[in-house]
């Protein structure tokens, strides 16, 4: 059945109501801290070390009756058996089509999965039946990605100014996880000062200043169409541990962005207006390279490369093995459509 985030508490209070929950949607940050939190209260009095507690996509799709095993197997020392299953990058139901038809007593599912359309067998699976749950969970909006960074500041009883979050938020967007992490760094840097406070100096010295490739500097490359150094940028952040879908999910945001100016110069907007009127809006020092890209990508271009990137993502989920072709392709295909 369909669910809200509100659901959740409604698990945790009542586990027996329910059989299991669907995690997805294109903010991993928030899957992945639920995933784990939900898990970790329903796991809470079993202690065994050796119960297997999570499975992976390749199980679920094609060796079922490993999960199947498992599944039916009774805790040691009795009790609710609470299984995760990992299908980040699958939007297929595999086995667990036959399981919600008949799921196990005293066992609980709980599995995540990315950004999964709605004609997706894995989410029909989980909101076309009772006593399982299908919770969404989407992109941060400007609003959440500011609370997050004043909640993080506050519990490290950190301030920034005002010029300095807006930096942040240019460089981070609203990806809490990302966002998390530059925090970490910057509170790092600060932690043995009297006065922590975050001002912009401090953010152009970490965040920017001799740091390793970051994906807005792949799609600044893809943009003006500069292949060798999107493609260096490209193998650097693979090398850091990016994984394809961050890079689908990068492009889509970036050019979603020009789009977005793009129709409100056609509505009669001038450039600088649309540009403020983006959220986050884009920081006075990256005002000229956007306006360039703007020039170089019209709305026939951009709305082709809109297409070019979602064909990917759907061609990632139907084949991770392939992920990482797929991205070389994409960033391939963009920048020399830059050019033309």
């Amino acid at each position: 059945m369909k669910g809200k985030i509100s659901d959740i508490k409604n698990i945790i209070q009542n586990p027996d109501k329910f059989c299991g929950a669907l995690l997805y949607g294109p903010n991993e940050y928030k899957v992945n801290e639920n995933y784990q939190d939900l898990f970790n209260l329903l796991n809470k009095e079993n202690n065994n070390t050796f119960e297997l507690q999570e499975f992976d996509t390749e199980i679920i799709l094609n060796q079922p009756e490993i999960f199947f095993n498992e599944i039916n197997t009774i805790l040691l020392g009795g009790g609710r058996k609470v299984i995760k299953i990992d299908m980040m990058n699958s939007d297929k139901a595999g086995c667990l089509v036959d399981y919600l038809e008949k799921p196990t007593k005293n066992t609980f599912i709980i599995v995540k999965s990315g950004k999964i359309g709605p004609s997706s067998k894995l989410r029909k699976t989980f909101e076309n039946t009772k006593r399982f749950l299908a919770v969404p969970f989407y992109e941060d909006s400007i609003k959440d990605a500011d609370a997050f960074i004043m909640a993080f500041l506050s519990s490290k009883k950190c301030t920034i100014s005002s010029d300095a979050k807006l930096r942040l938020l240019s460089i981070s967007g609203n990806d809490h996880k990302i966002i998390e992490s530059n925090l970490e760094l910057l509170y790092l840097y600060i932690i043995s000062e009297t006065d922590k406070e975050i001002n912009i100096d401090i953010i152009d010295k970490i965040l920017l200043s001799g740091k390793p490739a970051e994906i807005q500097n792949l799609c600044n490359c893809v943009a003006f169409g500069k292949v060798s150094e999107a493609f260096s940028c490209l193998n650097e952040l693979k090398l850091n541990g990016h994984q394809p879908i961050q890079f689908i999910n990068s492009l889509s945001r970036f050019f979603q962005r020009i789009h977005q100016v793009l129709i409100s110069e056609n509505s009669g907007k001038n450039i600088s207006d649309a540009m403020n009127d983006l959220r986050p809006p884009v920081f006075f020092k990256e005002k000229d390279s956007f306006i360039k890209q703007t020039r170089l990508w019209n709305m026939e271009k951009t709305e082709r490369a809109l297409r070019i990137i979602n064909e990917a993502e759907n061609e990632i989920k139907e084949s991770p093995d392939l992920g990482k072709l797929i991205i070389n392709n994409i960033v391939l295909r963009l920048s020399a459509a830059a050019n033309r």
